[in-house]
């Protein structure tokens, strides 16, 4: 094994002779550069050489080598895209939401108002909103404050100092029509109408409406000639003269009682004969003196015996139903009571009956054909209306139940005739109490205090109703029927009836339910019964009739519910005729 030992002294290298072919052991020697590569720094090599020294790499030729350093622009084509920003496209295909659209028209156009050009609105529709408060925008101004109007000379343009003057064949064009821009819709009822949020308010139809309250004039009088209507024309009714006022009014009562047909006469006192608004007859009582006269009146095998009555002229013709007797010595009286003849048109005289009908009928329709046969007339003057076919039935009743429920029906009563076999169906209430204090309301009597002999009066307030709904149940319609003039909250209890079949059905029953309630006065109070030739009294006042009281505070109207009219002691007897009226304050 051969170790060999090569060590160098500590110290300073001292340059040798470059030229020495020896390598001595105490200093180095530059080598050739071409064959060898220095330990130290690299210096820039010829790039042409094939052999890459240790030095910094130099720059490729950049079409050939991506350099690793930032790209610089380069000549591009002019087809190329720079790195710029995105040119606009064809605005035929797209609707930019920007001003970048430039005009393409190479057409030179002179305005004197230029703007930015519109957008195509074949391609995209803008979006404007109204002037809601800008200036008011008027026409004639606007056409005079930007129009031109020119002089009486020519107009010279002038471009670079020189005038200009239009050539035959040129290839510029000036246009100088004047095309208005269009203004922006403005509301016309925005700025004068001020709307404010506030809560509703009630409003009092009948003080607001300029024409008056309508009233219904089908089926009603009236005295107006109508060009297109050829049916018959009634006359309104006169309205009731006023009274002749007396210090003193001197009356020879009169009291007759007859048996028909032989009109044998009896004797008779305490007489008393009354109706009210819910009775379809005239209720009749009488006390008379001996036995023979009963024997002459009491109802036999034959039936009811038949009297006439006569009071001061108004006349009545009554069966005799009943009649009482007590007899305590030495003393005897005797007693009668009765009704008028419409009485034979219910139980127990007519006979039950059940009925259908087949085809649509009208309520007035119907109530005829129910006193068919009877020797009755009927006047119908309430709300008529159409009953389809199957809607009109009933079972085990007697024409007056039949022809009474019709009239509830629509809120009419019936109203007998008082010496004739006739019959008469009206509204409960004429009009309605609101309207009570209307110019048309159909007054039948004025009663002034003056005769009142005794007057009283009695409070019976009611729920002020303002809404009423009626309907029918297997025929028929609905209807809410609404106080004009009210917000309808304050309903009256639902109504249901087969027989409301109709719109007016309905709106009749529905007036007559709102007009029973509000503060209601019952007041009662007796006055003379004028004889029936007399034109300066008051005469007989008959349930469903308007009354105007002429009262000093004010006058007001009542509605008659009921009338009494006794016959007190014999022969000079006095007569009295007792009232009540509905009052609604």
């Amino acid at each position: 094994m051969l170790s060999v030992s090569i060590s160098s002294g500590w110290r300073r290298a001292v340059r040798a002779d470059r030229r020495a072919a020896a390598l001595p052991w105490d200093a180095l020697q530059p080598l050739d550069r071409a064959s060898s590569a220095h330990w130290r720094i690299a210096v820039p090599a010829d790039s042409r050489t094939a052999t890459a020294p240790w030095s910094r790499v130099s720059t490729r030729d950049v079409g050939t080598v991506g350099a690793w350093q930032p790209a610089s622009p380069q000549d591009r084509p002019s087809g190329a895209m720079t790195w710029a920003s995105v040119p606009v496209k064809d605005a035929w295909q797209s609707s930019g939401w920007n001003h970048s659209i430039r005009a393409v028209d190479v057409r030179l156009r002179l305005i004197y108002n230029p703007k930015p050009a519109r957008r195509d609105t074949t391609v995209a529709a803008g979006h404007r909103r109204v002037n809601e408060f800008g200036p008011r925008f008027n026409a004639e101004t606007a056409l005079q404050d930007s129009l031109y109007v020119p002089g009486p000379n020519w107009l010279v343009f002038e471009f670079g100092g020189r005038p200009y003057f239009p050539s035959t064949a040129p290839s510029v064009f000036f246009d100088f029509r004047y095309v208005p821009a269009t203004p922006a819709i403005q509301p016309t009822d925005m700025r004068p109408a001020k709307v404010r949020w506030q809560s509703a308010r009630r409003l009092s139809l009948s003080s607001t409406l300029p024409w008056g309250r309508a009233r219904q004039v089908d089926g009603a009088l009236t005295d107006m000639p109508y060009v297109d209507y050829p049916g018959p024309v009634k006359p309104l009714p006169e309205p009731p003269p006023d009274p002749e006022i007396l210090d003193t009014y001197m009356i020879a009562n009169t009291v007759n009682l007859v048996v028909l047909p032989s009109r044998t006469p009896i004797e008779a006192k305490n007489v008393r004969v009354a109706l009210d608004a819910d009775s379809f007859s005239w209720s009749f009582s009488a006390d008379i003196f001996t036995q023979a006269a009963l024997d002459l009146v009491r109802p036999d095998a034959d039936g009811a015996k038949t009297v006439e009555l006569d009071i001061n002229g108004w006349k009545w013709v009554l069966l005799v139903e009943r009649y009482s007797r007590q007899l305590r010595f030495p003393a005897e009286a005797y007693s009668i009571n009765g009704a008028t003849r419409p009485q034979l048109l219910a139980a127990p005289y007519a006979p039950l009956r059940t009925s259908l009908n087949n085809a649509p009928i009208n309520a007035a329709q119907a109530a005829e054909a129910e006193l068919l046969n009877t020797g009755f007339t009927l006047a119908w003057l309430a709300a008529d209306w159409t009953l389809p076919a199957g809607a009109f039935s009933y079972q085990s009743q007697t024409a007056m139940q039949v022809i009474a429920r019709l009239a509830e029906t629509v809120g009419g009563v019936v109203r007998p005739a008082r010496d004739a076999d006739a019959l008469e169906v009206v509204p409960r209430y004429p009009a309605p109490p609101w309207a009570w204090e209307d110019v048309d309301t159909p007054i039948s009597r004025i009663i002034p205090p003056a005769m009142m002999t005794e007057l009283g009066g009695e409070w019976t307030p009611q729920p002020a109703w303002n809404a009423c709904y009626t309907s029918g149940t297997s025929h028929g319609v609905s209807m809410l029927v609404r106080r004009a003039g009210t917000a309808g909250d304050n309903p009256t209890p639902d109504v249901f009836d087969d027989w409301l079949t109709d719109q007016p059905a309905n709106q009749a029953r529905g007036i007559h339910e709102l007009s029973k309630g509000g503060n209601i006065e019952i007041v009662s109070f007796t006055i003379p019964l004028f004889p029936f030739a007399d034109d300066h009294g008051v005469g007989l006042v008959l349930p469903a009739q308007l009354c105007r009281v002429p009262e000093s505070s004010g006058a007001w109207v009542g509605l008659c519910l009921a009338v009494d009219i006794s016959a007190e002691g014999t022969g000079a007897v006095r007569v009295k005729q007792q009232i009540k009226l509905e009052r609604h304050h």
